[in-house]
């Protein structure tokens, strides 16, 4: 999204737009922008659109770091965390206070987003001098990214504040949570709108911007939470109807820096190699910490790394290879070289700091990082599109279509297919394993889609090794359907009207 990148980071103080670089957008007077000096051009219009989007690149928000990784893959337990720092311990062990640092800065970074993007709403709405269609494309991405933020925190919290209008110094800030429906409510009016406007594919200018179909895709979703499975079923058909997507025919050439934007990715958050926060640390946390630096770069951290009862769920052939190909492209163990970097291969015996498991993801990892990487982070991809259309179907009675979809999954993986005639229980089964084995280290396929469907505390007692030690009766806020956060302390904090969600504390 070089057009994008191009603009981001502007300072604009009465606007709380964060600025980044001097080779970016710069506007005059440079130390404060006010009413008066600013939304007046086109060019102001996209920069402060462009200050939605920077949001997404912070690892609490859509950088798949305390999403992904902490949250979703290392609750589920699928992932483990090496560095046991008490705020991950917290959630990994599902003990969840309400002081915990991570889920204060999710909560805080989506409404972050919400904010801004209010303001571009608000704002470029007003802007009489400004083409329609340009306008009408500029709110409809706005919309979309504020039902993305929203989504983040109805899926995680609740009902939580409803807030659509720019708040200032003057506004009153204790405000009250809305009701989950009314913020599913929210979400799907922004991405109807974002759907009606938006084009299904960019130029190569504008690559990475929203398209409908991310819209739709959020569309079905916010179905499948709400289990409006015809819905879900009208809207996935619509993305399958444009002919912008498919399944790429290698699992590895999805996540490539130099593959980015391709036909698989409906949405994901842009970088650029970068000594800057235009960049990611997503290398850094992903190469084993101690390998040599020609390998790893300029530092391995091997922060998250794939459990072996996860390794071990991978199908295997009679002499008990693994024979799922997502497995080796994706995945490095004990004496197995790496997929792009062939001169590096893992000890037989890893050593602990490189990996507690033995294991190594490298769906991020395809070559060394001298400075921030520039490898994009898949948020929605074709795969999800067709799991999600063939959950619907299932529950709309449709399980052989349903089949059919799965075994689209498996046959790119080098998978025999599964029967088409299975029970409904049976394909939904189905569906959540091709979940678990294809969106490791993505912001999906664990936690949260366990969670929705009522199946995380299942999943955890059957796949944990260490269920015994998580006491996960004694911890009743892991009873309610759908599991909620704690509204962090902090927000309650600053917004004494904040109502806990049961069973914990401020």
């Amino acid at each position: 999204m070089r057009q994008i990148i191009k603009y981001i980071c502007v300072f604009v103080a009465t606007f709380s737009l964060v600025s980044c670089g001097d080779s970016f957008l710069t506007l005059k007077p440079q130390d404060i922008l006010t009413d008066a000096n600013f939304f007046l051009t086109e060019s102001d219009a996209q920069a402060a659109l462009t200050g939605i989007y920077a949001i997404l690149q912070r690892e609490e928000t859509f950088s798949n770091v305390r999403d992904a990784a902490d949250i979703e893959w290392a609750m589920a337990g699928d992932m483990y965390e090496m560095d046991g720092s008490a705020n991950r311990i917290e959630l990994h062990s599902l003990s969840l206070p309400s002081n915990n640092t991570i889920l204060r800065d999710v909560y805080s970074g989506a409404y972050q987003g919400v904010g801004r993007a209010n303001i571009v709403i608000n704002r470029v709405g007003k802007m009489e001098n400004l083409d329609p269609a340009v306008k009408a494309g500029i709110i409809a991405q706005a919309k979309f990214l504020r039902s993305l933020f929203y989504y983040r925190l109805v899926s995680y919290w609740g009902g939580v504040p409803l807030i659509t209008e720019e708040l200032n110094a003057s506004s009153n800030l204790e405000i009250p949570r809305s009701s989950a429906a009314e913020v599913w409510a929210l979400i799907e009016a922004d991405l109807k709108e974002a759907a009606a406007v938006l084009p299904a594919t960019w130029n190569d200018a504008n690559k990475g911007r929203v398209t409908k179909t991310a819209a739709l895709g959020y569309l079905v979703k916010a179905a499948l939470w709400q289990q409006k499975w015809t819905d879900a079923v009208k809207y996935s058909e619509e993305i399958l109807a444009t002919n912008a997507h498919d399944l790429l025919p290698k699992f590895r050439d999805v996540f490539r820096e130099t593959n980015e934007n391709n036909k698989e990715l409906l949405f994901s958050t842009q970088f650029r190699t970068s000594v800057d926060a235009e960049g990611n640390n997503l290398v850094k946390r992903t190469a084993p910490r101690g390998a040599p630096a020609a390998y790893t770069g300029s530092a391995a951290w091997s922060n998250f790394v794939p459990q072996k009862h996860w390794v071990n769920a991978f199908e295997k052939d009679p002499s008990g290879k693994i024979k799922d190909s997502r497995y080796w492209d994706v995945i490095i163990g004990p004496g197995e070289a790496h997929q792009d970097i062939s001169a590096f291969v893992m000890p037989a015996n890893v050593p602990a700091g490189w990996s507690r498991t033995g294991y190594i993801v490298t769906k991020y990892w395809e070559a060394p990082a001298l400075t921030n990487s520039g490898v994009n982070t898949p948020i929605l991809r074709f795969a999800e599109v067709l799991l999600n259309y063939a959950e619907a179907l299932n529950e709309t009675g449709q399980p052989q279509k349903a089949m059919e979809l799965v075994n689209r999954i498996r046959s790119r993986a080098g998978l025999t297919a599964k029967p088409l005639t299975l029970s409904k229980e049976a394909v939904l089964d189905a569906i959540f394993y091709e979940r678990r084995m294809e969106f490791i280290w993505e912001p999906v396929g664990a936690f949260s889609d366990l969670n929705r469907r009522g199946r995380f505390v299942s999943f955890v007692k059957a796949n944990r090794p260490n269920v015994a030690e998580l006491e996960i009766d004694k911890k009743p806020w892991l009873s309610t359907v759908p599991i909620l956060f704690p509204i962090p302390r902090e927000a309650w904090d600053k917004n004494k009207a904040l109502e806990q969600n049961p069973h914990y504390t401020f």
